[in-house]
């Protein structure tokens, strides 16, 4: 289904759940996708789409830039890392894929075989670097006298969430997407996710805890956003 905003054509899918009220969300794929309760009209959601065209058409953008900002996988070109880039250089015989200080020197002759390369030594760096950096912010709690346990992360590929905390059995997911970040970035949604084991809200209480724990929070989650 269509809807026109501004000159602008606007595709957007109904699905149909047992939920009170009207929820969107803009996918990578360029659709907004309506989670809407069985009794709600065709037209009231197009109502509700035109009230909230404005931030869609924004959100809209985003995953535009997104895909435009995405690497291509050639050999020379770069991808994000950790707030900088990665430069590829590719190798037609069969090596281990190793970086050397922003190369990183992998087996590909395709801008497939590279994706590849780079999706696989990514997981493996993204593993280690959260392994390391949620025993920390467990230990700073911990040192600080608060009583948190120590997350079972979960690594995810999220596309509305950077992190999210389940308090009763002590799981944390994270988003695989953050490695794209400064370190300082996925600190503060560690930082943030933990606090939710002593704070399952966003209450003033909850921020004073995280600013105390990570006064550079506010910072770094601007870029984020």
């Amino acid at each position: 289904m269509e809807l026109q905003y501004q000159g602008r054509t606007l595709t957007y899918v109904i699905n149909r759940k047992n939920m009170k009220t009207v929820r969107v969300r803009v996918k990578e794929d360029g659709i907004i996708h309506v989670s809407a309760p069985p009794a709600a009209s065709e037209a009231f959601i197009r109502r509700f789409l035109l009230e909230n065209a404005a931030e869609l058409v924004r959100l809209l953008d985003n995953v535009e830039k997104r895909k435009a900002d995405a690497p291509d996988y050639t050999d020379g070109s770069a991808f994000p890392h950790l707030g900088g880039t990665i430069t590829l250089c590719f190798h037609a015989a069969p090596c281990p894929t190793v970086r050397r200080e922003d190369t990183l020197h992998i087996f590909a002759r395709t801008p497939d075989e590279a994706q590849l390369a780079v999706r696989q030594w990514e997981i493996s760096e993204c593993v280690e670097l959260y392994k390391c950096i949620n025993r920390e912010v467990y230990e700073h709690f911990r040192k600080e006298g608060f009583e948190v346990p120590l997350a079972h992360i979960q690594i995810k590929e999220m596309i509305s969430r950077w992190g999210s905390c389940t308090a009763a059995t002590g799981r944390i997911s994270m988003n695989f997407r953050l490695m794209r970040y400064p370190i300082e970035s996925i600190y503060g949604v560690f930082y943030h996710e933990y606090t939710h084991f002593l704070h399952q809200d966003h209450s003033p209480q909850f921020y004073a805890l995280l600013l105390r724990m990570y006064p550079e929070y506010r910072r770094w989650d601007a870029l984020l956003k």
